[in-house]
């Protein structure tokens, strides 16, 4: 299965509940010292994005349509 980032690139998924895992950990990294926030900013809205993104892949849980 495929997402597509947010510069367009094609990301293959091979194991989806890591790359959930993952994702979810990065998307609330940030730097530790000053002079850092605008690319926070930006890598924040970037690994939100592709979090969304796989969550949208999961299979529905049992019991759910």
């Amino acid at each position: 299965m495929n997402i597509i980032d947010l510069d367009g690139k094609v990301i293959e998924v091979e194991n989806l509940p890591l790359a959930i895992l993952q994702a979810d950990d990065y998307r609330h990294y940030r730097h530790a010292t000053a002079g850092f926030e605008q690319a926070d900013e930006r890598l924040q809205a970037y690994w939100e994005d592709v979090y969304q993104k796989l969550l949208k892949l999961q299979p529905p849980a049992d019991g759910q349509a």
